[in-house]
């Protein structure tokens, strides 16, 4: 897993941007850049899928429908965490009470671990596919996306502030 650090980040990695790291890229929206006090610069936006053990029953499925969770533990982010995050939590709620939703704080080696080894299935996005070598990630038949990119300091460096430049430029030109 060579670039877990930059996909999953933990408390300490959000705290020590600007001071000890530079970037870091993950899904973020404004209720999480405001929580975790960094900014963020949208690159994509990720569709909302699921990640299951290589063992779980539902790992044989290409796609996966709401009614597939119904009976699982469905780990998100808690409440308050991601605005988008939190719409899909409420369409569960109230669409589909079926599925168990189980909060976690932030995602850890921890958590996918868990998810590895336990019948949990786990919210992700489809850029992690290569997150941990004993998960599937599954997309699944709802239209729910959330923003990726490069998380920063408020205050960037110089060189920070010169790689974003840069990312800019480039997306400005392919966007000609």
């Amino acid at each position: 897993m060579p670039y877990m650090i930059s996909l999953v980040y933990g408390r300490e990695i959000l705290k020590n941007v600007g001071v000890n790291i530079d970037v870091v890229g993950g899904i973020f929206d404004e209720s999480m850049l405001k929580l975790r006090q960094c900014s963020g610069l949208e690159l994509s936006r990720q569709r909302i899928c699921c990640a299951v053990s290589v063992n779980h029953r539902l790992a044989e499925k290409e796609m996966l429908t709401f009614q597939d969770l119904y009976g699982e533990n469905f780990l998100m982010m808690h409440r308050g965490w991601s605005n988008y995050v939190d719409e899909l939590r409420d369409d569960i709620l109230r669409n589909h009470p079926q599925i168990k939703i189980r909060d976690f704080s932030i995602y850890s080696l921890e958590v996918f671990n868990h998810c590895e080894s336990s019948e949990d299935v786990l919210m992700v996005v489809k850029r992690w596919d290569t997150i941990h070598p004993l998960l599937k990630i599954l997309p699944v038949e709802w239209d729910y996306k959330i923003p990726y990119g490069v998380l920063y300091s408020p205050a960037p460096s110089k060189t920070v502030q010169r790689f974003l430049s840069a990312i800019q430029a480039v997306r400005e030109s392919e966007a000609e």
